[in-house]
């Protein structure tokens, strides 16, 4: 039955299918906002199942770990006690609790994990692909039964949409089941580099491969091209100094097909670059949320303004109809952390992340390569967007990471080269 479980949150993680509460501090200005709603999605189902399943190993680990317990609970008290909306941080913390068993569990069965992401992460691609694709050639949603999805309702001239400019012509950019198409390639780059670390690639795992790459270029987010180029160089390189350093032995250089994608992408990506410009609105926008976050930093720099209230606090400084479609959380996610729980939450969450990069670096694994380079995907465009601490299917796939970092089984999803 656990198995079964696993399987299907791998399976349904691009998912937004969800159950909303429209409490009265999930609107703003009359208007409802997605972010401040608390939320039942499918997956929670998934996740408490999981949870009532293993309660024994769950209840016995948080007993022999009181004082963290302890910790954590009085982070979690002070923080709603001095939230601008106590109910709203409250919800929120729910969620981050739900992820810290979610995540004991996939750290304590990270074989079975791993083998449901080889499995459907490869089918996950060529279902966004397929979706996105459509998309972007009607120019509006697909509607129908991708609505049950997650696909929201939407075409080219709906407010606040993310459109793109490729020689001089705008069109839509691709959402698939997510709610922007920065979460949606942010997923995507994710879910390649998993497909990567498998041992051995069919047919359709590279072609899987393609799509995810061709749906990261619709999606026109920069950030993502940004960390693509950057690990695609970093594995080119790291490949030829291995070749050279191996001379002796191998006299060839081995050009798998890992290697030869990643050059192709870099190659793509720079190409990108020099024929697309970045918006300056857009640039602005992000500066002037940044600029705010360490204002609250600033003004509360404990506590923050309470989990999930950095919007919250964003509208009651900020009222003009410009600002309405930038009422969002500050795009990056240490900013994020520390406007809304403070310096203290700001602590506890980049000494976790330490904690967890020096645990996956110490196994010196083959498959560690990919967890950390799915690590540092996740880390690098969370400087310039929020949607890995703020969207459910980017929260899971998040979370999923962070757990094979503290895996407790031999994990064998290695490659025989890097």
């Amino acid at each position: 039955m656990q198995e079964i479980l696993l399987g299907l949150l791998v399976l349904f993680l691009p998912l937004q299918l969800g159950r909303h509460f429209w409490i009265v501090d999930s609107y703003i200005f009359g208007l409802k906002v997605d972010y401040l709603s608390p939320t039942l999605y499918f997956q929670d189902i998934l996740i408490f199942s999981l949870i009532f399943l293993k309660r024994k190993e769950v209840f016995s680990f948080l007993k022999s770990h009181f004082r963290l317990l302890i910790a954590y609970h009085l982070l979690l008290i002070t923080n709603v006690y001095f939230s601008l909306t106590p109910l709203l941080s409250f919800f929120a913390w729910l969620r981050i609790s739900e992820f810290v068993l979610l995540g004991l569990i996939i750290s304590r069965n990270s074989r079975k994990i791993l083998a449901s992401l080889e499995k459907f992460l490869p089918w996950i691609l060529f279902f966004e692909f397929g979706l996105g694709l459509t998309q972007v050639l009607k120019q509006s949603s697909v509607n129908g039964l991708f609505w049950f999805f997650g696909e929201r309702t939407f075409n080219l001239l709906t407010p606040g949409i993310a459109k793109g400019v490729w020689l001089g012509n705008v069109f839509l950019r691709p959402y698939g089941t997510f709610s922007h198409p920065n979460s949606l390639a942010g997923f995507t780059f994710i879910a390649m580099i998993l497909i990567l670390g498998k041992k051995k690639l069919n047919s359709f795992d590279k072609l899987s491969i393609f799509f995810g790459f061709a749906l990261i270029l619709l999606c026109f987010s920069r950030t993502i091209w940004l960390a693509v180029l950057i690990i695609g160089i970093y594995f080119v390189f790291s490949k030829i100094f291995l070749g050279l350093q191996h001379g002796s032995e191998n006299k060839k250089l081995s050009l798998n097909f890992t290697y030869l994608f990643s050059l192709a992408s870099i190659l793509i990506t720079i190409f990108l670059f020099l024929r697309t410009t970045l918006e300056a609105s857009s640039f602005e926008n992000r500066r002037k949320l940044a600029e705010y976050a360490f204002v609250i930093i600033k003004q509360n720099p404990l506590f923050g303004v309470g989990a999930n209230n950095f919007i919250i606090s964003l509208a009651q400084k900020n009222t003009a109809w410009e600002w309405f479609y930038w009422l969002q959380p500050v795009h990056n996610i240490f900013l994020l952390v520390a406007s809304e729980t403070g310096l203290i939450g700001l602590v506890a969450f980049s000494m976790f992340l330490t904690l967890s990069l020096r645990n996956l670096v110490k196994k010196r694994s083959p498959s560690s390569f990919y967890l950390l380079a799915s690590l540092f995907g996740i880390l690098f465009t969370g400087l310039f967007d929020h949607y890995w601490l703020t969207l459910i299917q980017n929260q899971l796939l998040f979370v999923i990471v962070l757990s094979l970092c503290w895996g407790k089984e031999n994990v064998k999803m290695s490659r025989q080269d890097i």
